[in-house]
């Protein structure tokens, strides 16, 4: 087996947290998805049990077939194209028109199935995933859906479409619109040129979402925040997400809980709160100490340096001048030896003009010129 690709979902609670793996095996491109927890198992046994629903509640949409070992799920690699590979061209296009089309097919996908329609009405188990429902009652609702078929997860192959990766499939009623949102929402967070092209507000005008989008953003924030976050109330994901940030303040850590008979209540939260803080600071102290460190070490080779290059200029220096006083000691002595040349040969020249002969030789000169 050779491993092509790794994505860890790891910031997740000890329940959700798995590892996905693409790798080339003897029965071609797979895809297998294992728990980083023993706790996560029995999601995993979840998801593998979700492909016959879906496609009782979504026919004729298949689901990627999947296995479960006990330890490992396992799906089949789909070659096909996906709808937001589809999005992606029509944005990069411009083509506005082609992007509101694929958006209505995957409405389409999604509200198929008559039979699955009902009214919806809160429930506890929607308020443990999404938190208060009473914005959603009376409305359009599904008995069941697969909030997880985004654009990404819908596949065109050439038998038909499918569903994979299909994680959260939420067997109890749900808001309709709630449900498109999310599935629609997806692909501009990935795609941002969507946004330029149809705005997300003027794409849910167009799939026929009334419900303001403040509710429905509400709703999924705490849908991802239970995924995150352990039944203690702690959150690797947020501690880190707040130790990533330039400036947090620790008020920031703090966010409203609902105290549970078994927790201890307002001690239980400080304590929550504090280990939070703890952790924020733990790491952002580990990033300063790192910063420093990389400083000193700057500086240290700077300091060495400068050191070092003042050590060769002031050697360079030295040997500059020893050089330059060789030289003029060589010229000085060449210059006192012409000086004696010259007077030697001035006095030779003197002795020379002098003498009688000279002086004679000067009137012969004279004589002979005249003539």
């Amino acid at each position: 087996m050779r491993k092509l690709y790794i994505k860890c979902s790891d910031e997740r609670s000890r329940f959700y947290s798995i590892i996905t793996t693409i790798a080339r095996t003897e029965n071609g491109l797979t895809v297998f998805k294992e728990a980083c927890y023993p706790e996560g198992n029995e999601h995993l046994a979840r998801v593998a049990s979700y492909g016959p629903l879906l496609e009782e509640t979504y026919a004729p949409v298949k689901a990627c077939p999947a296995d479960f070992d006990g330890r490992r799920l396992t799906f089949k690699y789909l070659t096909g194209e996906s709808l937001e590979k589809r999005m992606r061209k029509a944005a990069a296009a411009g083509d506005a028109g082609a992007v509101g089309d694929l958006l209505l097919a995957q409405k389409a996908i999604l509200t198929s199935s008559k039979d699955n329609e009902t009214v919806f009405t809160a429930s506890t188990v929607f308020e443990t995933w999404f938190g208060d429902g009473k914005a959603y009652e009376g409305s359009r609702g599904f008995k069941r859906s697969n909030f997880d078929a985004t654009a990404a997860n819908i596949i065109f192959e050439e038998d038909g479409v499918y569903f994979i990766d299909y994680e959260w499939v939420m067997d109890f009623a749900m808001p309709a619109e709630l449900v498109l949102y999310h599935c629609v929402r997806d692909a501009w967070y990935h795609i941002p040129e969507l946004e330029d092209l149809l705005p997300l507000a003027a794409a849910m005008r167009l799939l026929g979402v009334k419900t303001d989008l403040h509710v429905l953003q509400r709703s999924y924030e705490h849908f991802y925040n239970y995924v995150i976050t352990d039944p203690g109330g702690l959150s690797f994901a947020a501690a880190k997400r707040s130790a990533l940030k330039a400036h947090t303040d620790l008020a920031e850590l703090k966010r409203p809980r609902i105290p549970s008979a078994g927790e201890g209540g307002t001690a239980a939260e400080m304590w929550r709160d504090c280990s939070e803080a703890v952790a924020v600071l733990q790491g952002r102290i580990g990033r300063l100490k790192a910063e420093l460190a990389e400083e000193k070490r700057k500086y240290a080779e700077l300091d060495d340096a400068w050191f070092r290059r003042w050590d060769e200029v002031r050697a360079e220096a030295a040997l500059n001048k020893a050089q330059f006083d060789d030289r003029y000691a060589h010229y000085m002595e060449a210059y006192k030896a012409m000086e004696a040349d010259r007077d030697t040969w001035k006095g030779m020249y003197e002795d020379v003009t002098g003498s009688r002969s000279f002086k004679a030789m000067q009137k012969v000169k004279g004589v002979i010129g005249k003539k």
